[in-house]
C-alpha cells in the first residue's frame, strides 16, 4: 500500500528502457519560508531524498528524489493569460522581496530609486515640514533613518499592492537593475524568482540590453514564446479528444517556461501520448513498456509517411523518415537532461540548470511533430 500511495503523489519524471524510472517529490514551500532555509537547501534536499530511498527500497523497480521549490500562484482555469498581471501574482511579487528583506532601492538611496519611477516633487508630503513627497523620504530615510526598509510597500502614495500593471512592472524591473543591483547573482536570483510568480500570468523579465557587462531587464508577454506551439497541440488534442492531452496542456499552459524541467517533461509525455492514441485509433498493438523510439517505428510503417504517389523506396524517403524521427527524439532525449540538470539534485550555489530556452526547443519539436503526425493519420 505504501508503494502505492508514493506512486500516487510522486512524479515519475523520467524512464529510460531497460533501466529504473526516476520519480520525483515536488515539495513547494511557501516563500516565506523557502527563503529562510535557501541557503541550506543543498543538505535538506539531500536528507529527503535519502529518506524517501530508505522508505521505498532499491528493489521496487523506481528510484525517488525530491525537489524543493518555491511555492507559484497558480491562475485559476486553463486558459492562456489575458496580459493581467493579477493581485495574487502582485502580492506574490512584492511578499517575495519583503520575506527576503531584500532592499529595494539597492545601490541607491531611496529617493534616488524612487525618481526613476516617479515624480516626486508632484507627490504630496506626509509631514508638515516638507511640501513633496522627496522631501518627507529625504528627511526620514536619508537625515534621521527612522523609517523601516519596507515602508514603502504600505506607503498610501505609491500602493505597490494596488498600483497600475505598468508601474508594478517598472518597479520590479528597477529593483534589477544594474546601476541598482549590484551583486550578478542577486540580480539573477531576483529575476527567477520575480519570473517565477510573473509567468502565472504570462509575463516575464527579459534582457533588453547590456551596460558593463550586465543586462537591463523589461517587461515581456510570454504568449509568444509558447501561444502557437500550444495552440498548435489543443488542434490535435481536439481531434483525438483526449482528456489527458488536456490535462498535460492545461499544465504546461500554468508553468509556461518558467519551470524548464517540467515543460519538458511534459513535452515528452505529449509526445508519447500522441503517437499510443493514433496507434490505438488504428487498432496497432504496442507494448505497455513502449517508449517514443518504438512508438516512432510502428508510426512510420502505419501511417505511409511518404508523400501520395512516391513509394516508401524512393529517393528521399529515409531523409524523411530521418526528420520524423528527430524530432520526435528531441523530447524524448531531453528527458535525461531534465534529470541531470534540474533543480533539486543536490547541486551547489554556482550550478546552471535548464534554461527557457530548453524547454522551448522541447515544446516547439513536440508541436510540430504531433501536428506533421496527426495530419497524416486524418488523411489516411
Amino acid at each position: 500500500m505504501l508503494f502505492q500511495i508514493l506512486r500516487f503523489l510522486l512524479r515519475k519524471t523520467y524512464g529510460c528502457r531497460h533501466s529504473t524510472e526516476l520519480w520525483t517529490a515536488f515539495i513547494r514551500l511557501p516563500v516565506s519560508f523557502y527563503v529562510e532555509v535557501e541557503d541550506d537547501l543543498k543538505r535538506i534536499v539531500d536528507v529527503i531524498s535519502a529518506n524517501l530511498q530508505l522508505v521505498c527500497g532499491k528493489d521496487e523497480g523506481f528510484w525517488v528524489a525530491a525537489t524543493v521549490t518555491p511555492a507559484r500562484v497558480r491562475p485559476h482555469g486553463s486558459g492562456v493569460s489575458d496580459g493581467r498581471v493579477g493581485s495574487r501574482t502582485r502580492s506574490a511579487l512584492l511578499d517575495e522581496l519583503r520575506a527576503r528583506g531584500t532592499a529595494w532601492f539597492g545601490a541607491l538611496d531611496e529617493i534616488s530609486f524612487l525618481s526613476r519611477i516617479y515624480d516626486l516633487e508632484s507627490l504630496p508630503s506626509n509631514d508638515s515640514r516638507f511640501g513633496t513627497a522627496a522631501g518627507d523620504i529625504w528627511q526620514h530615510c536619508v537625515n534621521n533613518s527612522d523609517w523601516p526598509m519596507d515602508w514603502i510597500y504600505s506607503n498610501p502614495r505609491f500602493k505597490l499592492y494596488e498600483a497600475e500593471q505598468e508601474i508594478l512592472l517598472r518597479f520590479a524591473c528597477e529593483v534589477v537593475h544594474p546601476v541598482v543591483r549590484k551583486d550578478p547573482t542577486e540580480q539573477a536570483a531576483l529575476v527567477n524568482a520575480f519570473n517565477g510568480h510573473l509567468s502565472a500570468d504570462g509575463w516575464e523579465l527579459v534582457e533588453d540590453q547590456v551596460i558593463d557587462g550586465r543586462p537591463i531587464y523589461v517587461p515581456q508577454m510570454k504568449v509568444h514564446a509558447l501561444g502557437i506551439p500550444l495552440n498548435r497541440i489543443k488542434a490535435v488534442a481536439a481531434t483525438l479528444n483526449s482528456a489527458t492531452l488536456y490535462e498535460d496542456l492545461r499544465r504546461l499552459e500554468r508553468i509556461g517556461d518558467a519551470e524548464p524541467g517540467e515543460a519538458i517533461a511534459l513535452a515528452k509525455e505529449i509526445v508519447e501520448g500522441c503517437c499510443k492514441l493514433i496507434l490505438d485509433d488504428r487498432k496497432v498493438p504496442y507494448s505497455a513498456k513502449a517508449e517514443i523510439p518504438d512508438l516512432l517505428k510502428l508510426l512510420r510503417s502505419e501511417l505511409k509517411l511518404m508523400p501520395e504517389g512516391i513509394d516508401e523506396t524512393a529517393k528521399g524517403a529515409s531523409e524523411i523518415r530521418d526528420i520524423l524521427t528527430s524530432l520526435g527524439r528531441i523530447a524524448h532525449s531531453l528527458a535525461p537532461l531534465r534529470n541531470a540538470y534540474g533543480k533539486g539534485h543536490g547541486r551547489g550555489r554556482s550550478f546552471k540548470g535548464l534554461q527557457p530556452r530548453h524547454a522551448r526547443l522541447a515544446i516547439g519539436a513536440a508541436s510540430t511533430f504531433v501536428d506533421f503526425v496527426m495530419d497524416r493519420h486524418s488523411s489516411t
